[in-house]
């Protein structure tokens, strides 16, 4: 795996000006996005890792640049950042560096693989603070549950701004005045853990003698743990050591225990669309793949035809139904308009009620509440193939967590690239670049294919004849023929009338 990372590293020196110049495109794509104190960060970044990197042309260099540059960011914006949107610019990043290597005459997989490890690495930097804030909340509630140190409260403190802020706090008295006291002391702040923690004392022990606090501090994390008064002077310095040691494992574990659970479960998906042999198999992998390895319950798989702006249903897990005959046009999904540039750079989109924006057909007959619609996408091309849409079997559900929002980015460019090498099969199996019909002009189809002139046809529809003629002129075009007797020859073949 060093020769991977290394081959990464000599691929980024190489292309660093390609990469550079292509920046500069796509950022300002982005900035509409994005929150452009964000975008300035990373164009900072970019720019100067990359002039580092054409400067020096030393790989072991960069991987110091790398890890340097992400603990600056992480210095810079702490935990405030929205990290949902850091990994989707991290992903467009890799795609765009990814599209960079295709365009070599003959480009080799295990160079896009080598940055795809880079990105991998990356990833892994800006989850672990999620995972440190997560092991520390329950860390508290460890601490003050076990009994390991009987204490009055504890409390989980991060440097944030140059000041130390309380991320959360947890008490043994759970009455409601209790917990009124934790959330005003959720807004507190001040220059020193020592000067919090003398406030929150102040607050969580009124009348009472100064309690002990004992200090345990992990990077930008400090937890406080206020000892009952009786006790304080029983608690040696190798106990307190001992805690401190025990917190910092346990970070560490959780950290390594979050790593590898999306990487095994993105390994066993990528295995399992491997071993599909025909392409009805892989169109059943992918949707099978969100449900048996992520908590959803329902998936459904969409494939989109850039020639006929259609939307062709492919496969699903769970829903029950036989949806052979589901096709949606592009056009007329609220959510695909709303979010096609998202969609395109392969984010994946939550609809916390998804029933104003899609097709009520759909709504109604699955009962969908919330929903996410996961690109698939082809790094390597640089295509959208179309759409991977799950839910909770019609039960309403959260947004996803940013270590999710990564997981789903993988999963749907895993399965693009198992689809984009069998693209031309997949076409055919689904007859994809058949056009799609309105259900006025198939009873305008009709209306000919019995005869009828667009004079009866606008009588009997209770339109003009001037609608009529323009839906004749639209079937003309999208069947891709000549005139109306060849337009009900084609649509009669094509199933699309009887």
């Amino acid at each position: 795996m060093d020769e991977l990372f290394l081959n990464g590293m000599a691929l980024l020196a190489k292309y660093g000006g390609d990469i550079l110049n292509n920046w500069k495109t796509i950022k300002t794509e982005l900035s509409s996005l994005h929150e452009q104190d964000l975008i300035t960060e990373f164009d900072g970044m970019m720019t100067y890792s990359f002039e580092e990197l054409l400067k020096k042309n030393d790989c072991q260099h960069i991987n110091q640049l790398i890890l340097a540059m992400i603990s600056q960011w992480r210095d810079h914006y702490s935990m405030d950042v929205d990290y949902s949107q850091v990994i989707f610019l991290l992903s467009a990043i890799e795609n765009m560096i990814h599209h960079i290597l295709e365009q070599e005459e003959n480009p080799r997989i295990i160079d896009h693989q080598s940055i795809q490890y880079i990105f991998n690495k990356l990833l892994d930097h800006v989850l672990i603070p999620l995972t440190s804030e997560t092991s520390g909340r329950q860390w508290l509630d460890t601490m003050i549950t076990s009994n390991i140190i009987p204490l009055y409260w504890a409390a989980l403190l991060r440097i944030e701004d140059v000041e130390y802020k309380v991320i959360d706090l947890k008490s043994v008295d759970t009455g409601q005045d209790s917990q009124s006291l934790i959330e005003i002391c959720k807004t507190m702040s001040a220059p020193t853990s020592e000067q919090l923690s003398l406030a929150l004392c102040r607050l969580m022990n009124p009348g009472t003698q100064q309690p002990i606090v004992i200090p345990v501090s992990f990077s930008k994390e400090t937890l406080l743990l206020c000892v009952k008064s009786t006790e304080a002077g029983s608690i040696s310095s190798q106990r307190i050591e001992l805690i401190s040691n025990m917190y910092k494992k346990q970070l560490k574990m959780n950290t390594l225990e979050s790593e590898n659970e999306w990487k095994d479960a993105a390994l066993l998906y990528t295995l399992r669309l491997l071993m599909a042999q025909t392409c009805t198999e892989t169109l059943k992998t992918v949707t099978d793949g969100f449900v048996d390895y992520l908590k959803f319950e329902r998936s459904a798989l969409f494939l989109y035809s850039p020639r006929v702006e259609r939307v062709v249903f492919a496969a699903h897990r769970n829903l029950g139904y036989n949806l052979q005959d589901i096709q949606v046009n592009f056009t007329e999904v609220a959510f695909l308009k709303n979010h096609l540039q998202k969609i395109l750079q392969s984010k994946p989109i939550y609809l916390e009620d998804a029933s104003k924006q899609i097709p009520k057909e759909l709504t109604d007959q699955f009962k969908v509440a919330s929903l996410i619609a996961v690109p698939v996408f082809t790094p390597r091309k640089g295509r959208f193939l179309g759409l991977v849409l799950l839910d909770c079997n019609g039960a309403q559900f959260e947004e996803p967590t940013p270590n999710e929002q990564a997981m789903l980015m993988k999963f749907g460019q895993y399965a693009g690239e198992a689809l984009y090498k069998q693209w031309r099969t997949v076409i055919q199996l689904l007859d994809m670049d058949s056009p799609i019909l309105t259900p006025r002009e198939k009873e305008v189809l009709k209306l000919m294919a019995q005869g009828e002139t667009i004079q009866r046809a606008a009588s009997l529809l209770h339109l003009s004849h001037y609608t009529v003629r323009d839906y004749v002129a639209g079937i003309i075009k999208k069947l891709k023929v000549k005139n109306r007797t060849e337009a009900v020859v084609k649509a009669i073949r094509m199933n699309f009338i009887e």
